[in-house]
């Protein structure tokens, strides 16, 4: 793990939180903190995201992606992949949402 990673975010991402965050009155702080971490890239941060967020890898259509749980939001995960200094920002919703 090395330097921080810059932050893209796909058009269906930028989607998925207009059509979402207000409807479910999520916590858009708790977002920040799980891309934060994400964006960190240190060995503590993935740390924290495997313990406190469920980070692990997906497989299928979305393989080489990362999905995580944002904050105790209950069934609300992120789903991203990194790609040299990039994480680059896929989906965010619920699992019935995103697997379907």
């Amino acid at each position: 793990m090395s330097e921080r990673l810059k932050a893209k975010f796909a058009p269906a991402f930028g989607r998925d939180l207009k059509r979402k965050a207000g409807k479910r009155r999520w916590n858009l702080d708790e977002l920040e903190a799980v891309i934060d971490l994400i964006l960190d890239n240190s060995a503590e941060s993935m740390d924290v995201l495997r313990r406190r967020h469920n980070m692990h890898r997906l497989s299928g259509k979305w393989g080489g992606s990362n999905e995580c749980h944002v904050a105790n939001a209950g069934d609300w995960l992120v789903i991203w992949r990194t790609e040299g200094q990039v994480a680059y920002f896929q989906r965010t919703g619920s699992h019935d949402e995103l697997f379907r």
